[in-house]
């Protein structure tokens, strides 16, 4: 209740259950889209709409996302990992070894496009490192691409519904924290100007 976040004083189960309530935990960011708050939801056997726990928590990880799109045989870019703790300069070499500037480098588990850096060479490479790990010990090092980003919602369970696709248009170079919140730079094409059979690709 917003007397108890006033106070400062822990929610109990009863300040925030109702008989038949559904939680619709639509929270932003770390703690809210990583698992965090469904597990707290199953602890006090809330239910709620959205993704469980794992799925939650797999999606704010976009290392462990990567690795489940390999098996899952989903094309995706090249990229290179590297934890802190571990031989900088040999994770400097492989990725100039596996990639090409522009390279992309991401904290592991933020969101937002916070801390996340584009790299035109190996000392832009080095600093995005640096900054990335103000974030996160993991980081995700891709390879840059051109390309359209488009975008399709799904909602559902066994029986999924999709939304149009919509195209992102960016005014920008690099879509980071500042175009997608302060600029104002960006808008959506729904829908996306695609074929009828890509539109119907993107949807199955």
């Amino acid at each position: 209740t917003n007397d108890t976040v006033v106070a400062s004083q822990a929610i109990k189960p009863s300040d925030i259950y109702e008989e038949g309530a559904v939680v619709f935990p639509v929270l932003h960011g770390p703690m809210g889209e990583d698992g965090s708050i469904q597990g707290f939801l199953e602890t006090l056997k809330l239910p709620y709409v959205g993704t469980n726990v794992l799925s939650s928590s797999v999606a704010m990880d976009k290392i462990m996302t990567k690795h489940i799109l390999e098996v899952a045989g989903v094309p995706q870019v090249a990229y290179t990992v590297f934890i802190e703790g571990e031989d900088l300069e040999a994770a400097v070499a492989e990725t100039l070894e596996k990639l090409t500037f522009p390279v992309f480098v991401k904290p592991a588990n933020m969101g937002s496009s916070v801390g996340i850096s584009k790299a035109e060479n190996e000392s832009e490479l080095r600093s995005a490192i640096d900054l990335a790990l103000k974030y996160d010990s993991r980081i995700l090092i891709e390879q840059g691409v051109v390309a359209r980003e488009i975008e399709v919602g799904i909602l559902g369970n066994t029986t999924v519904k999709t939304t149009d696709p919509g195209e992102v248009v960016k005014d920008v170079a690099f879509y980071d924290y500042q175009a997608k919140y302060i600029d104002n730079k960006i808008t959506m094409d729904i829908p996306a100007r695609v074929p009828v059979e890509v539109m119907t690709q993107m949807r199955a």
